[in-house]
């Protein structure tokens, strides 16, 4: 009966304690705002190019925080800090919703009409292989739509694909719409356009707090990939919503002397996003890294075509796609 008393004696100073001691500071909203403030002040690559001074954007979201704050309205600082970068890859992850910065195509024409591809240029007889969309259209020239840099191809189906156009005089390779995916996919694809190793593109990451902490230089060279290797002229059509590995794409073949690039600019997005995690649990990611030129342009903004104008959608209505119409004159 004693030894009873005794547990419950034991359980209640026990409980008491429990009580008396502090919440887990890793809940709490100022914890995790600091965490995401210092993580970013860090390691984001791209405070210098957009003229963003990370101190005093943290000064003024940091009035917003209160102790009590719910993690709803947590989220809504945290998404609104991170939209100042003003960057495509930059994301925080939630249980109940995901940040996202869309603005790099959302203000920007479309500039493309998957309706007036189907049924004026490709029409039945296309060909599909890999994500990879593909024909002859007139007098010898080939196109290619690739919908995403995230669509897996083969070695053997890209290979087929340049063999089927090895007679073309010209070829259009159409990435609107290309959002990006894999920049492994991205050197593949370049690899086909040249006969020899080339230089492309340096990049660097953020390797510390001030702005211009950069190290790790590496300088990326594409190889000559497979037997096919198209050399003659190559129109080039993107529109804003070419973003991440498709920008990247856009940027080799700045570096292709058979490359002619049309349309609109594309929409960015010239560094490599890393994962991190606050002590609450979410998940948000940013850009770590920088990517450039060899002449020392840095792709993040965007790369401009050689010849930039914008589509007209009562002329889309009427069939006529002017980015395909104008190419096809280039390369006639």
């Amino acid at each position: 009966m004693r030894y009873l008393g005794f547990c419950i004696i034991v359980l209640i100073i026990s409980a008491c304690e429990r009580s008396l001691m502090p919440e887990d500071p890793t809940a709490g909203p100022i914890t995790n705002f600091e965490s995401m403030v210092e993580t970013v002040g860090n390691k984001y690559s791209f405070f210098e190019l957009k003229n963003i001074d990370w101190d005093q954007v943290a000064e003024q979201y940091r009035t917003e925080l209160r102790s009590d704050m719910s993690d709803e309205e947590l989220y809504m600082v945290l998404d609104s800090l991170l939209f100042e970068l003003r960057d495509g890859h930059v994301n925080l992850v939630s249980p109940f919703n995901v940040s996202r910065n869309w603005s790099w195509y959302l203000d920007s024409p479309d500039n493309f009409n998957e309706e007036t591809l189907e049924r004026f240029y490709l029409n039945n007889d296309y060909r599909i292989s890999g994500g990879f969309r593909y024909r002859y259209l007139e007098d010898s020239i080939g196109y290619i739509h690739y919908g995403s840099f995230s669509s897996a191809f083969t070695e053997t189906q890209i290979e087929t694909i340049f063999e089927y156009f090895q007679g073309a005089k010209g070829l259009i390779l159409d990435l609107r719409h290309n959002g990006g995916g894999s920049l492994n996919n991205t050197y593949r694809l370049a690899g086909r356009f040249t006969n020899q190793s080339f230089s492309a593109l340096i990049m660097d990451e953020k390797t510390g707090p001030a702005a211009r902490d950069f190290g790790n230089r590496v300088s990326i060279s594409i190889p000559a990939l497979g037997n096919s290797p198209f050399l003659n002229p190559v129109v080039l059509l993107t529109n804003r919503r070419c973003y991440s590995a498709t920008n990247t794409f856009t940027a080799i073949s700045k570096s292709l002397e058979q490359f002619y690039h049309i349309g609109d600019t594309t929409g960015g997005g010239g560094g490599i996003p890393i994962d991190f995690e606050l002590p609450n649990g979410w998940r948000y990611r940013f850009s770590a890294t920088r990517t450039f030129l060899p002449d020392g342009f840095n792709i993040e903004e965007g790369l401009a075509p050689d010849t930039a104008f914008n589509l007209d959608p009562a002329t889309l209505a009427t069939g006529r796609d002017l980015y395909i119409e104008t190419a096809l004159q280039h390369l006639r």
